[in-house]
């Protein structure tokens, strides 16, 4: 995490020099090398997530800096310290200043937050807190107090040169600069199609993510899903208790057909909800998510990542939300990076669809845990009827090694069952 200034430049120039190497990286040279193409592509793979990684920091930094990001929610008290750490930096606070308005040293507050207020007692952590202006609510969530409940939207900034490339507004027919110079009219027209009052910040709304997240890109992906779900409405009034455990089986069960996402759009409108594929905006790092709207459930799925398991598992945790958590007037939109820490919302989720896929009673004896061999991960998708991607992708969790089973999960064999949506390039 950068806290002050001079880590987000060091910051910034690792990662230029990493983008650099990254580019320079030649897998087949490197393999020569190597004598292992695996190791080779494993070795780009660990590049590739060090530039991501450091991208979120200076990503979540600038956000913070500037005060596009208001509200924090710590699960435990563990989170405290990051939690106050990102309050003073939205704040517009240096630790000078924050050192200054506690009455200690500045090197005190470095001190402090180079190792995130370890060494600081409850009172001090309390003291911080206060001068940051920060609340602690029943459910430990933390938010700075902004002057308005809600943000005007600013229709400028929404990412309307990658909506116009998609060609999301449906009534505009000009060019991308006639587009920039009328976003006022045009984007307000996209959101209020499906948004009625629409503003930055939702109350029923909750948020998986370990990124920096741009809020008018996320509130755009979330319109055109809702505009695409109007456009093919289930084909029956959903019924929560249609989606008991049977029904979670069969649908597991699809997974063997080789056409078996496809088949999704089709099986979940039979239930009430409406599935939508659309790829996620830059600045959303989002997987999936779940929608309430007009009582119509409404998943939408990224396939950020083309991989059969990974498919599987988005879909049944989509699911899971709108089995156990979507609800008129509580919750009604559920956004999803599953590559972020969970918390315990998420958690459930995050075990019925585990469960739901490959239960923990066949699990734990099955030889495929163990072996990891094509023939042990095929003899057990056939006795649980499921895809063997399913069982390669749980090894491959599992063991936090996602170089093994490569040619098991699936990949580049889930986008192309939707031809009729436009993937980036």
């Amino acid at each position: 995490m950068i806290t002050n200034e001079r880590q987000y430049r060091i910051t910034k120039g690792q990662y230029s020099k990493l983008r650099d190497a990254a580019e320079a990286f030649e897998v087949d040279n490197v393999a020569s090398g190597l004598k292992s193409r695996e190791l080779a592509e494993a070795e780009a793979n660990a590049l590739k997530s060090e530039i991501e990684a450091l991208g979120d920091d200076i990503r979540d930094y600038e956000a913070l800096k500037a005060g596009h990001i208001t509200n924090f929610q710590a699960e435990s008290i563990e989170e405290l310290p990051r939690i106050l750490i990102r309050g003073r930096i939205a704040k517009g606070l240096t630790q000078k200043d924050l050192a200054d308005l506690l009455g200690i040293k500045e090197q005190q507050v470095q001190r402090y937050e180079s190792e995130e207020y370890r060494s600081a007692n409850l009172r001090r952590l309390s003291d911080v807190a206060k001068v940051l202006g920060l609340s602690l609510s029943g459910v430990a969530e933390f938010q700075t107090k902004p002057e308005k409940t809600a943000v005007e939207l600013d229709w400028n900034r929404f990412p309307i040169k990658e909506m116009y490339r998609r060609g999301w507004f449906r009534d505009f027919s000009g060019s991308i600069n006639a587009a920039l110079a009328e976003a006022d009219s045009i984007v307000e027209r996209f959101v209020r199609e499906v948004v009625r009052r629409p503003a930055l910040a939702y109350h029923r709304k909750r948020i998986r993510t370990g990124s920096a997240l741009d809020q008018y890109a996320l509130l755009a992906w979330e319109c055109r899903v809702l505009m695409l779900a109007k456009d093919r409405p289930p084909k029956i009034a959903f019924n929560r208790a249609r989606l008991d455990a049977e029904w979670l089986r069969s649908t597991v069960q699809i997974s063997r057909q080789e056409d078996g996402p496809a088949r999704m759009k089709e099986w979940l409108s039979n239930v009430g909800i409406t599935l939508v594929v659309e790829p996620c905006l830059p600045g959303t790092h989002l997987d999936g998510a779940a929608l309430l709207h007009d009582d119509v459930p409404i998943i939408g799925m990224t396939l950020r990542y083309d991989r059969l398991d990974n498919f599987w598992f988005v879909l049944l945790h989509e699911i899971a939300h709108v089995m156990k958590h979507l609800r008129k007037g509580k919750t009604e939109d559920i956004f999803d990076d599953l590559d972020a820490a969970p918390d315990d919302f998420e958690k459930e989720a995050d075990e019925i669809a585990g469960q739901s896929l490959i239960p923990d009673e066949a699990w734990e004896t099955a030889l495929a845990r163990y072996l990891r061999t094509a023939d042990s991960i095929t003899t057990l998708a056939q006795d649980l009827k499921i895809s063997p991607a399913i069982v390669a992708g749980k090894i491959r969790h599992e063991a936090s090694n996602y170089v093994i089973l490569s040619d098991m999960v699936g990949l580049g064999e889930v986008r192309k069952q939707f031809p009729d949506v436009l993937f980036g390039q």
